[in-house]
């Protein structure tokens, strides 16, 4: 190798010292000599430069390529009606990868090494549907293993008494979740799969055992779950929790507003998956503004302030206030035209799950609700960015169709590249008094370049200032990072939201789109001062990574929350109080903002006053009693001191009350889901419990 370093002019050098030495004849003599002996030398040294190059080229790329992997691939199909099952969850236990069916029930599980695996594969829809942790599948190098799965349900339906909620689980789409049966139908493609050790069908299989802690489950009984594998690698960040506050210490409360709620969905689909959420991932304020609390818009200024007033169903002396801002509507057809800049991560983490198969889903409703006078432009990046689609008006769909069928995804996720030449092409398209966004749809997985949330964001700042904006859209599980999202439609102005399904693809994507990319404020804040003769002490339920210091409430350099079109916001405080006298003042709430382009400031001030605002917990309004258990159930969620009284069963019957009053796919979901937690937080008990009690006779 020294010698491939070696140039021709060393060589003669170290040559022409030893001719020196040797040197007996004329010099005209000696000079000839070493010339033509160098000559000589220096062919043998190309010869051997070539071939040393040609061997350690070919070492390379062997120790490149490495030893050839193989994969398992199929189709789940519905034993029922004999169509693709979408959306099912198919893992390997040993290593917990996994990947979800597309829309005709395919999947694929790639690069994996020579051995023997086994496979769960559960589908929320479908009940508890448990997997083939009998069913092996031998992988060797280059071979794929091809799989045709058929799951289908049982006549019977469990009988659950509401009563015994903390083992219970319902669903809002069926009512009583189905108990279902998995049985392979067939084989296809490879005598390496290995038959279930109980023959060709498992009509119905044995429970597996728990895979690793805190895996729930450990006792059989009627209501007992089985759980996918946890998703690996997800990124959250834990912002703490507010305490009590003593108004006669600090009688201000400030915090720029949230209009996110990908916490909520994130929780939904762990949820749904069978699986405890981690606490870090519960952001309780996004809770809150998931749901809609039916506030009327204004017509005749920007924002309206709504304030409500009730006594705790949960803790004695205590009560809750409500603070709602309604931002004004427009109709679609008077928005601004929007010049879109979409950023695509194609990477190969983008293949889990059919994760960018949901993206162009959800990318194809947003071009069908664009207007002609819209422009899109689409850059995407694996392992480094290119530009797929120069910005391009929306009266040419069909081109901007085909570039996003066309997307595929591999490589790693240079993350940093594709923002840089978004906010390139969004600089270039910028049009002063239009809405300029970019849109980014990733799973937030950042490894190439400058990877962590505050080195990226920096490169984003300035544009956010001249009046572009980043909305971050969150897909997939497992391998996927809420911090590194959040923060950059923090630090860009814009929104964070996660996409679980195409239902939810449909409401950000099309049912939202004014709202989500045409601004309507910037740097919103709120303020509230409590009266310390009525509030004794006050808590702020969430918005713990959105505070703001009191005195900086009017400082116009302060960063706030961005508010778009017809959007609401709502926050909630639990209160202590010194007196309440009917016609006391609670507190007043100060709202703050500045116009999009930034050259006006505006603030508003609305009164909490008792006796105007206060409702009887009988009497009050089912929209305000939902804002109560959201944030309950956040704060049970997260195991906070606050809400450790509580019980699911509990909160359960005051979303059934709510449910009940107001009756809307929100509020069903809701319901579901505190079920589901319910069902999960008994088991974890029964799990730790069991635990406990064989570590204790192990010590005797």
């Amino acid at each position: 190798i020294m010698c491939i370093c070696c140039t021709g002019s060393d060589v003669a050098s170290v040559f022409w010292i030893e001719s020196r030495e040797e040197r007996t004849k004329s010099a005209v003599s000696a000079l000839k000599s070493e010339q033509q002996d160098f000559h000589e030398k220096e062919k043998v040294m190309r010869t051997l430069s070539v071939a040393t190059v040609l061997i350690v080229s070919l070492a390379v790329v062997a120790a490149i390529a490495g030893p050839e992997r193989g994969s398992i691939e199929g189709r789940i199909i519905d034993g029922a009606n004999g169509t693709g099952v979408a959306g099912a969850w198919v893992a390997i236990v040993e290593n917990n990868i996994g990947t979800r069916t597309d829309s005709t029930g395919w999947f694929e599980i790639l690069d994996l090494s020579s051995g023997t695996y086994n496979l769960i594969i559960t589908h929320p829809d479908y009940g508890t549907v448990t997997g083939l942790s009998e069913f092996r599948a031998m992988v060797k190098a280059g071979v794929s293993v091809t799989l045709t799965i058929t799951i289908s349900r049982t006549e019977e339906k469990p009988n659950i008494d509401f009563s015994e909620l903390e083992h219970a689980t319902t669903t809002y789409k069926q009512g009583i979740r189905d108990e279902a049966r998995v049985q392979v139908n067939g084989i296809v493609s490879t005598d390496e799969v290995l038959a279930p050790s109980s023959g060709g069908n498992l009509a119905a299989p044995e429970r597996p055992q728990p895979v690793c802690p805190p895996y729930p489950g450990r006792k059989k009984d009627k209501h007992w779950q089985y759980h996918e594998v946890p998703p690996q690698d997800m990124f959250f960040r834990d912002y703490g929790t507010s305490g009590f506050v003593q108004t006669r210490h600090d009688r201000f409360s400030t915090f720029a507003v949230d209009t996110d709620d990908a916490s909520y969905a994130l929780v939904r689909r762990y949820l749904l998956d069978g699986l405890q959420p981690p606490t870090a991932s519960i952001r309780v304020e996004e809770f809150v503004n998931h749901f809609d609390y039916g506030y009327n818009p204004p017509s005749d200024r920007k924002f309206r302030v709504f304030t409500e007033l009730t006594e705790s169903p949960f803790e004695r002396g205590r009560g809750y206030l409500k603070i709602g801002i309604k931002g004004r509507e427009i109709d679609r057809r008077d928005r601004k035209p929007l010049n879109l800049t979409l950023v695509i991560d194609v990477s190969g983490s983008m293949r889990r799950e059919n994760r960018l198969g949901l993206v162009k889903d959800a990318l194809r409703m947003l071009v069908g609700q664009l207007d002609r006078n819209d422009r899109v432009g689409m850059v995407a990046y694996g392992s480094s960015a290119w530009t797929v689609l120069e910005p391009t008006r929306t009266d040419r769909s069909g081109t901007i169709l085909r570039a996003i069928d066309a997307l595929s995804a591999g490589g790693s996720t240079f993350a940093e590249a594709g923002l840089r030449e978004g906010y390139r092409m969004a600089n270039n398209q910028f049009v002063n008094g239009h809405n300029n966004v970019v849109v980014l749809c990733s799973d937030g997985v950042a490894n190439v370049g400058h990877t962590s949330p505050d080195a990226i964001m920096g490169e984003i700042e300035r544009f956010a200032r001249r009046g572009i904006t980043l909305n971050t859209f969150g897909f997939g599980m497992g391998n996927y990072n809420d911090v590194l999202l959040e923060q950059l439609a923090i630090k860009g102005d814009g929104r964070y939201a996660y996409v679980d399904d195409r239902q939810e693809a449909q409401r950000l994507f099309a049912d939202d789109l004014v709202g989500s990319m045409q601004l309507l404020a910037r740097d919103v804040k709120i303020q509230v001062e409590f009266d310390p003769k009525v509030v004794k002490s006050y808590r702020l339920l969430g918005y713990e990574n959105r505070d703001v210091p009191d005195h900086q409430f009017r400082d116009n350099q302060q960063d706030g929350g961005e508010v778009g079109v017809g959007h609401e916001v709502t926050a909630l405080y639990e209160l202590e109080f010194a007196n309440r006298r009917r016609d006391a003042r609670v507190a007043t709430v100060f709202v703050r903002w500045k116009n999009p382009d930034e050259t006006e400031v505006s603030e508003v001030k609305e009164e909490a006053v008792l006796r105007k605002h206060w409702q009887k917990p009988e009497r009050a309004r089912a929209e305000l009693k939902l804002a109560i258990v959201a944030a309950r159930f956040g704060g049970m969620l997260k195991n906070t001191a606050y809400a450790s009284e509580t019980s699911f069963q509990e909160l359960a019957r005051l979303a059934q009350d709510v449910d009940r009053q107001l009756h809307t796919e929100q509020t069903r979901e809701l319901l579901d889901l505190i079920s589901r937690a319910g069902s999960l937080s008994g088991y974890h008990a029964n799990w730790q419990a069991e635990e406990m009690d064989d570590d204790i006779n192990y010590r005797q």
